[in-house]
């Protein structure tokens, strides 16, 4: 699935001016105060249910040797010891909103990472976004309320952001890391960021052990997750897109089937189908067995 962050004009944060702009770094949490909850507060939709619903019926995931090159990421290094020798991957996504897992699905790989933690540009501790934000509006009390009074629902984006209508963040206090005092930033991929090594591997390994791949609503503009669509069908491996509008695949004329429908209405109905078929399969067992006594 794909992970939209432009609309109306709206240009995403990019790595570099988060990483240098102590301005920047106030604007980005201004708005995030106003636009992060109205976010958060998005349920699963029925395509995120269906595809955990699939995955649970065992039509999605493949199996493969686990690797430490999969764990060369800050945070995973100690757990490569304790790995059983095999790694499963049902779902590779860009969202970082943790749609996925609230839907039920298990093992995904997020290759943008996840909206719901925070990480210390120095010392890497991690923190909860929740309770970061707790601690921001709560400094920021007086200029959160002036901000949302100026707000409106339009002025939300799909990312977290809201367009907020001030002449500066100079006033917005940003709470330090816990441990070591330096800045700290979302848990996800900016613009201008790469994807960790060990995500981009894992990826490979299971499009490369894969005998399909499924792509389900996405436009696959971005590198990141179209790399994996090319190398599949590089291998001549099946290829199926279930998405409205053109994809990048079908602009660069790759061999793949493209379903156009709505993903949640189509995924729904695939669930329903298999379901009745598994249904009549075990019904028509049980007949079988009975005649044959």
């Amino acid at each position: 699935t794909n992970h939209t962050t432009t609309n109306r004009g709206h240009k995403p944060m990019v790595h570099d001016q988060f990483m240098k702009s102590e301005y920047q770094r106030k604007r980005y949490w201004g708005r995030g105060m106003v636009g992060w909850k109205p976010f958060e507060s998005v349920q699963p939709n029925s395509g995120h249910q269906s595809l955990a619903q699939l995955e649970q019926m065992g039509k999605l995931g493949v199996y493969f040797e686990d690797q430490p090159e999969f764990y060369d990421e800050e945070g995973l290094e100690l757990d490569w010891p304790f790995s059983s020798g095999q790694r499963k991957v049902s779902l590779i996504t860009q969202n970082v909103d943790t749609l996925h897992r609230r839907a039920g699905s298990r093992d995904i790989v997020e290759l943008h990472g996840t909206s719901g933690k925070v990480k210390c540009m120095s010392c890497g501790t991690f923190r909860d976004r929740y309770d970061f934000h707790e601690e921001l509006e709560r400094i920021n009390q007086e200029w959160l309320e002036a901000a949302m009074a100026v707000t409106e629902k339009d002025d939300m984006r799909p990312d977290g952001d809201a367009a907020v209508h001030t002449d500066s963040y100079d006033e917005v206090l940003v709470p330090p890391c816990t441990e070591c005092g330096s800045f700290v930033k979302p848990d996800v991929v900016f613009f201008g960021d790469s994807v960790p090594k060990s995500r981009v591997a894992m990826c490979e390994a299971a499009v490369s052990n894969c005998d399909g791949l499924f792509v389900v609503g996405s436009s696959l503009a971005v590198h990141s997750a179209f790399r994996h669509v090319r190398a599949a069908c590089k291998r001549g491996t099946p290829v199926a897109i279930l998405n409205v509008g053109e994809t990048r695949a079908e602009v660069e004329q790759l061999p793949v089937l493209k379903i156009e429908a709505p993903a949640g209405s189509t995924l729904e109905s695939l669930v329903q189908y298999l379901e009745t078929n598994a249904e009549q399969a075990t019904t028509n067992a049980r007949t079988d067995k009975v005649n044959s006594q």
